[in-house]
């Protein structure tokens, strides 16, 4: 019985440590046929195409969950509907309006000032771990005038190797179109990053914050 127990202790042991250390991956298109925003995650891809409007769950790379964004104007009825209760639950609010003032935050601003640089802080460390995996960028280069598509093409073309000096596997391509009279492009980028690093970034923010002296600033607001 111990031993089984063992098992399956080292078991989600291993899992718990695969979950931390897996990198969560965030791709992002731009094109004139797909704006997609998707997050995958070991076994798990999720995607939401801002310009079908679709929403969409797979697991093991087989679409579980597809669901469309609703679109505006469907609810006018019932918003209508809800638009006397809304009203009174304005009124309510405006009654219970928060007495937070600006010489509130100046007594506090100690506090607020410590507050904000774990913050900073924080949001630093988060920066810092992640990681750009991927860039590719391609442009058609057009403008009404021909002779200024070419300018304006050499100039990007001599620009063109920047990306590469941030990103060693960045692929970039630009190209003239003298027959179109507006430019083109596309763009496609990951990021990943591990979720250890974002719980630890957020247990030491938690653990930096002065909780009591927070909790005793609410209070002493919520009284005046």
């Amino acid at each position: 019985m111990v031993t089984f127990f063992a098992v399956a202790l080292g078991i989600l042991a291993i899992l718990a440590l695969i979950c931390l250390v897996a990198p969560v991956r965030l791709r992002l298109i731009f094109n004139d046929k797909k704006r997609s925003l998707a997050l995958s995650w070991l076994v798990m891809d999720v995607e939401g195409n801002l310009k079908e409007k679709i929403f969409g769950l797979d697991l093991f790379h087989h679409r579980i969950i597809t669901r469309k964004f609703k679109q505006p104007g469907k609810d006018v009825k019932k918003t209508e509907t809800k638009k006397s209760k809304a009203e009174g639950e304005v009124d309510k609010a405006k009654k219970k309006k928060s007495k937070l003032r600006p010489l509130d935050l100046w007594i506090k601003k100690e506090l607020l000032v410590r507050v904000l640089r774990i913050a900073f802080r924080f949001l630093a460390d988060l920066l810092r771990a992640i990681r750009w995996d991927e860039l590719s960028l391609e442009v058609d280069v057009a403008t009404p005038d021909p002779a200024f598509t070419g300018i304006f093409y050499g100039q990007l073309c001599a620009l063109k190797h920047l990306p590469g000096f941030l990103l060693p596997n960045a692929r970039v391509l630009v190209q003239p179109d003298f027959v179109n009279q507006l430019p083109k492009g596309s763009a496609e980028t990951v990021f990943s990053i591990k979720p250890v690093n974002v719980i630890l970034s957020a247990s030491k923010m938690f653990l930096s914050l002065p909780k009591i002296q927070i909790v005793k600033a609410l209070i002493e607001l919520k009284r005046r």
